[in-house]
């Protein structure tokens, strides 16, 4: 039975937080997904002091759009055809050694030895240029309620490093609390990064809520025992398939910035807000 839906509010003490759902995946959002999110988002567990841990591509910046434009560029240069989608698919949130197994699993082919390395370099000058931020609002707000957030990334640390910049966000993130693939030896989907990224921060797994855009990021935080809230509000993340997939883990998703700072700030009790009266 088809449940559509095109506002889901749930309200908190003193705060909403409002699940937009667009009209291709309403079809998605059926009760048992809506009652998910209640149950995930509501009073069934008291708000709880949290370490905040942001993937980077296509959550905090919205780059996984250009990547994958610069990908199927590169790839006809090797006379692959492919599409945008077909990287989304392929490549988007893994790490190389998971995207080059994805390739061949999809193509039968072996991805070119040196397209990952021009990529990366191909990449800095682009998101130079052309890199928009997703959350600088939202990493602000938290920073000044007393929020502890650290950035955990599948991509590059030189390409995460110079995310965080281009966007505006070194005030909130130093390269202390960035971590990134070369720090582990098994990306996402295994939870190892996100493991990593916790203990370095002081906070067991439990203690920790990640937004996260990828499947192989969900399954990597879920592994890890850690909240994870979905995000598709990229450029990348419009396919219908796409985010079908993401509302299939049954976690609460949004898709607007500000859905993201109400659910985070409705969830946790940070620092300051733990200083007696």
């Amino acid at each position: 039975m088809k449940f559509s839906i095109s506002l889901f509010a749930v309200i908190f003490p003193q705060v909403v937080v409002s699940f937009q759902a667009p009209n291709p995946v309403s079809s998605f959002l059926n009760k048992k997904n809506v009652l998910s999110l209640a149950a995930a988002a509501s009073g069934f567990d008291a708000p709880k002091r949290s370490l905040v841990i942001w993937d980077c591509d296509g959550v905090l910046v919205d780059s996984e759009a250009l990547l994958k434009k610069g990908e199927v560029e590169s790839l006809a240069e090797y006379g692959i055809e492919v599409t945008v989608e077909d990287c989304v698919r392929m490549f988007s949130g893994v790490s190389p050694d998971k995207a080059i197994e994805n390739f061949k699993a999809e193509t039968g082919q072996e991805i070119p030895i040196d397209f990952f390395p021009k990529q990366i370099a191909g990449s800095m000058d682009l998101f130079r240029a052309q890199l928009q931020p997703l959350m600088l609002e939202t990493v602000s707000g938290l920073a000044k309620i007393g929020a502890t957030q650290c950035i955990a990334s599948g991509s590059p640390r030189d390409r995460v490093e110079l995310c965080v910049d281009v966007a505006g966000m070194r005030p909130y993130f130093s390269s202390e609390v960035v971590y990134t693939r070369e720090m582990v030896n098994k990306g996402k989907p295994a939870p190892d990064l996100f493991l990593h990224a916790a203990e370095q921060m002081g906070f067991a797994p439990e203690d920790c809520i990640v937004i996260e855009d990828a499947s192989s990021g969900v399954k990597a935080a879920q592994a890890a025992g850690m909240e994870v809230l979905g995000f598709l509000g990229g450029g990348h993340a419009t396919a219908d398939w796409y985010q079908k997939a993401m509302y299939e883990f049954g976690i609460p998703i949004v898709h607007k910035e500000k859905d993201v700072y109400d659910y985070i700030a409705s969830r946790t009790v940070f620092i300051d807000q733990m200083a007696p009266n």
